[in-house]
C-alpha cells in the first residue's frame, strides 16, 4: 500500500509563472510522485500520513540546469577570464580538457544536487557516455546530448550518436554550432532527435568570431579550426547563426539554442516565430568576456528562457542559484519571483521535454524540490 505523507512550509511557488505563491504551502506525496498541492488548511483534516513541516521556508520545483558541460568539471580556476573566446578556448586546450575526471563530474553532480538540481541537459562527447550512468546512480533526471563537432565526417556518420531513453530521461544528439558542424550532419541529427521525439541542442551566436566565420571572415577562429584539420570542405553561408539555423530546419519547439548574445533584433523575431527556446548562460558569457545578450528583448518576445550555468571552465561554480540571483540584480526590467523561478524549473524542462514529470509541483509530476535561498529576491551570491 502506497504510504502518503506531507510536507508543510511557509510557502511554495510552484513553478508556474502565472500561479501566485501559496502561502502556509502543502505538499501531498508517496515520496515518489506529487499527489496534491495546496495551502495546509486544505489538506490538514484529512492528513492521516506523517507531516513534515520545514518551518518559514520557501520551496520550489526541483531545479533544472538547462545546459552544462560535466565533462569540464576538472578544469575550475585553469582558464582565462575576461580576455575573449579564442584565448578562453586555448586556455582550455592547454589542459588536456578531453581527459574526463570522473570523480569530479561526480562531485560536482552532488553538489548541484544538494543545492536543489534535480535535472541536467548536458552536453556530453560521444565516447563518454559514463556521465549517463554517473547521474542515473545519483538519482539525478537528465537528457544528454551527444555533439557533433566538426565539417569532415559524412553525414552517415550521424548515426554513431545514440538516441533513446535512459531510466532517468533520454540521450539525444546534438550539434556544436552552426560555425563548427558540417551542416547536413547538423540537419540529419535534428531529424532523428525529432522522429524520436528529443530535444536538440546548439550553440548559437555566442561571440563576434562565429559571426565573422558565417560572413565569410577568415578569422582567428577559422584559422584555429584550419590549423587542426577541422574544416574539410566549409563554406561561409552569409548569414547570421539564426538565419542559417532557420534555413537548415534547425529551429522549432524542440530546439534548444543556447547563448544568443550576437542577435539582431530579426534574429529575435525569428526565434519567436519559430518557438525556438533559448537558454541564457550570463555569467559564463561574462567569464569568457563576449557580452550580455538582451535578455529584456527575449522576455519581452514571448521566448521560452532558461538558465544553464555552462561549464565550471567558464564560470566561477555550477550554482543554479547563482546563476539566477546574477540574472535578477542586472535584468533592466521587472521579473514576479513566480516568472523568475520558472527560469530555472518548468521552463528549462519544458525545453527538455521533461515537463511532464518535471518542472513544476502539481499532482502527478515526480516529487521533488529545492528549498529557496533568501538571499535569491535580493539578487545576492549565495
Amino acid at each position: 500500500m502506497t504510504k502518503i505523507e506531507y510536507i508543510r512550509c511557509k510557502q511554495i511557488i510552484t513553478g508556474n509563472p502565472c500561479q501566485e505563491p501559496i502561502d502556509n504551502g502543502c505538499i501531498v506525496h508517496d515520496g515518489h510522485v506529487i499527489h496534491g498541492v495546496g495551502t495546509y488548511s486544505q489538506f490538514k483534516n484529512a492528513c492521516s500520513g506523517e507531516v513534515t513541516d520545514l518551518g518559514s521556508v520557501t520551496i520550489v520545483p526541483g531545479l533544472v540546469n538547462a545546459h552544462c558541460h560535466l565533462e569540464l568539471s576538472k578544469l575550475k580556476g585553469k582558464t582565462v577570464s575576461g580576455e575573449g573566446f579564442i584565448p578562453w578556448l586555448l586556455s582550455m586546450m592547454a589542459h588536456n580538457y578531453r581527459e574526463i575526471d570522473f570523480i569530479a563530474v561526480e562531485q560536482a553532480v552532488i553538489a548541484a544536487r544538494d543545492q536543489g538540481v534535480c535535472c541536467y541537459g548536458d552536453i556530453v562527447t560521444p565516447q563518454n557516455g559514463k556521465i549517463i550512468d554517473i547521474l542515473t546512480n545519483l538519482g539525478i533526471y537528465h537528457t544528454c546530448f551527444f555533439e557533433a563537432f566538426g565539417f569532415l565526417p559524412a553525414v552517415s556518420q550521424a548515426g554513431i550518436f545514440p538516441h533513446g531513453k535512459t531510466d532517468l530521461g533520454a540521450v539525444a544528439g546534438a550539434g556544436h554550432a552552426l560555425h563548427t558542424t558540417h551542416p547536413a550532419m547538423l540537419k540529419e541529427i535534428k531529424r532523428k532527435d525529432s522522429k524520436m521525439g528529443l530535444p536538440f541542442s546548439i550553440h548559437m551566436a555566442e561571440h563576434e568570431d562565429e559571426i565573422g566565420m558565417l560572413m565569410g571572415e577568415k578569422n582567428s577562429f577559422y584559422k584555429l579550426l584550419e590549423q587542426n584539420n577541422l574544416l574539410g570542405q566549409y563554406v561561409p553561408p552569409m548569414k547570421t547563426p539564426i538565419e542559417h539555423g532557420r534555413d537548415l530546419g534547425l529551429l522549432d519547439s524542440t530546439t534548444l539554442a543556447v547563448h544568443c548574445v550576437k542577435v539582431s533584433d530579426k534574429d529575435i523575431e525569428t526565434l519567436a516565430n519559430t518557438a525556438t527556446n533559448v537558454c541564457l548562460c550570463p555569467r559564463s558569457n561574462e567569464f569568457i568576456g563576449v557580452g550580455r545578450a538582451p535578455w529584456e528583448k527575449f522576455l519581452d518576445a514571448g521566448i521560452r528562457v532558461c538558465l544553464g550555468t555552462d561549464s565550471i571552465a567558464s564560470n566561477h561554480d555550477l550554482n543554479l542559484w547563482n546563476e539566477l540571483s546574477y540574472f535578477l540584480k542586472r535584468i533592466e526590467q521587472s521579473v514576479s519571483i513566480s516568472e523568475a523561478i520558472s527560469l530555472i524549473t518548468l521552463n528549462p524542462a519544458r525545453a527538455l521535454l521533461m515537463d511532464h514529470k518535471l518542472g513544476s509541483l502539481e499532482k502527478g509530476k515526480i516529487f521533488s524540490y529545492a528549498v529557496m535561498p533568501e538571499s535569491i529576491i535580493k539578487g545576492e551570491k549565495l
